[in-house]
């Protein structure tokens, strides 16, 4: 199979994603039919300037004819990799676009810029993180202690009111061994029932399910606790969380 013959043109009406070659005016040159989807048109609005569709908040935010040139003449530069803008069509609605542009070999010089509708991907890109936001924030105000560990069972997570009920500052249970906060009689055993867990099917054992255990601030005292615990298999290898709850109150 051969491209010789296939006419920049024909190259052009290939590419999937909207893509318009400008000048360095930013006077749209050419584009193909995907263009006309995006920006709303009947078809490509050749001899009009990109700056048209673009949103004045985008206009006043940076100057999209310094940032063409950059990315022709930087297109690998790391803070480029990721560049998305927000472009207006022609009933007003705005999109949120990736940007990649290429600079061609021509005289005089323009540009082959390549769009890709983004508003649906950062839409649930915003919701994702308000959901992560909001869970984060759930753990913070937790009354119980909630405790992360990994497979070493190294401590990754402990929010604060795990932290007030083993006695330690703000940030210093991250990376401590998950046994710092038992008494030593108990460690082995729990070291064991933490390997037997890790092979079970269940993915959790609910407060209620175990024992009583025993926790150690500190300062060296022995606390009453009740416990749940889940795991979870991330990128990264299994997850243990352990929900914990001070039994001292209720006995009181």
């Amino acid at each position: 199979m051969t491209i010789e013959y296939l006419s920049a043109r024909d190259l052009l009406e290939a590419l999937p994603d909207a893509t318009l070659i400008i000048d360095r005016g930013g006077v749209i040159v050419s584009g193909n039919r995907a263009v006309n989807t995006l920006l709303d048109t009947e078809w490509v609005p050749v001899g009009e300037s990109i700056l048209l569709f673009l949103p004045e908040q985008e206009r006043s935010r940076l100057n999209p004819l310094t940032w063409l040139q950059r990315w022709g003449d930087e297109p690998h530069a790391p803070e480029l990799a990721h560049v998305r803008l927000w472009c207006r069509d022609r009933a007003g609605e705005e999109k949120a676009v990736r940007v990649r542009v290429g600079r061609l070999p021509t005289e005089p010089i323009t540009y082959l810029v390549m769009l890709v509708d983004v508003t649906q991907e950062q839409a649930r890109e915003h919701r994702t993180r308000s959901a992560h936001r909001l869970a984060a924030r759930l753990l913070d105000i937790s009354a119980d202690g909630i405790l992360n560990v990994d497979e070493s069972l190294k401590i990754v997570y402990a929010n604060p009111s795990a932290e007030r009920l083993f006695g330690y500052p703000h940030g210093t249970l991250v990376g401590q061994p998950l046994g710092e906060l038992l008494p030593e009689r108990f460690r082995d055993a729990h070291e064991r029932f933490m390997g037997r867990f890790a092979q079970e099917s269940s993915p959790s054992r609910l407060m209620g399910d175990r024992a009583e255990i025993c926790g150690l601030t500190r300062s060296g005292d022995e606390i009453p606790l009740e416990a749940s615990i889940t795991k979870v298999t991330m990128d990264h290898g299994l997850v243990f969380s352990a929900q914990l709850r001070d039994l001292r109150p209720r006995r009181h």
